[in-house]
């Protein structure tokens, strides 16, 4: 039988060894390269991605669920922090040494520095599904060692809050879950408490 007989009855094809390549082989780009390609119009008809050490990591597509979730968490925001002194960003990027990533939600003091986006917030919410890993890991790492204040995930999976507190070079000193029933307390910027249920009955409504 012929080779190509051969594949055509479910014969697997093996890659080589030699095409496999080797995260550290890759070419990362600088953030200052990442906005000379935005400002060119590289990424008009682009995926929609962020920079994530270096690497363009693709985003979350946004279900009903994620977007009720962020829809109730930005009018939280809007109508409780104190807006002389913060300012509230949607979908809006930070500028940190090697990456610039989105966090679906941002809460920004008025006086923080801006290499080109802000440098840091006070609170970075990412509401999460397929990128729940990355939220949770890489990510949570990346803001802390950026001084974050408070880093927030929504697991829509899960149903329930990830609140990081106590930023470090390490990470998160602090990590708490939170579910149906539950609060958060004092959270930063004056803002008042979350009621876990009322963002749960928004997004699953």
């Amino acid at each position: 039988m012929s080779p190509i007989g051969s594949l055509a009855h479910g014969a697997r094809i093996i890659e080589p060894m030699s095409a496999q390549i080797a995260l550290d082989e890759l070419y990362r780009i600088s953030t200052d390269d990442y906005h000379r390609l935005i400002e060119s119009g590289a990424f008009e008809d682009f995926p929609s991605c962020e920079l994530i050490d270096g690497l363009l990591v693709r985003k979350d597509m946004k279900s009903p669920e994620h977007e009720n979730a962020i829809a109730w968490l930005a009018r939280w925001l809007m109508f409780g922090v104190d807006q002389e002194r913060f300012e509230v960003r949607i979908g809006a990027a930070l500028t940190l040494e090697h990456s610039e990533p989105e966090p679906d939600l941002m809460v920004i003091a008025r006086g923080a520095p801006r290499p080109y986006h802000p440098a840091t917030a006070t609170l970075a919410i990412e509401v999460s599904a397929a990128s729940l890993r990355r939220d949770l890991g890489r990510k949570a790492a990346i803001y802390a060692q950026a001084g974050v204040g408070e880093y927030w995930v929504f697991d829509v999976g899960a149903r329930r809050l990830v609140a990081h507190r106590s930023p470090a070079d390490e990470g998160y000193a602090e990590r708490v879950e939170l579910h149906a029933g539950e609060r958060v307390a004092r959270p930063p910027a004056g803002l008042p408490e979350l009621v876990v249920d009322e963002l749960l009955r928004a997004t699953y409504a």
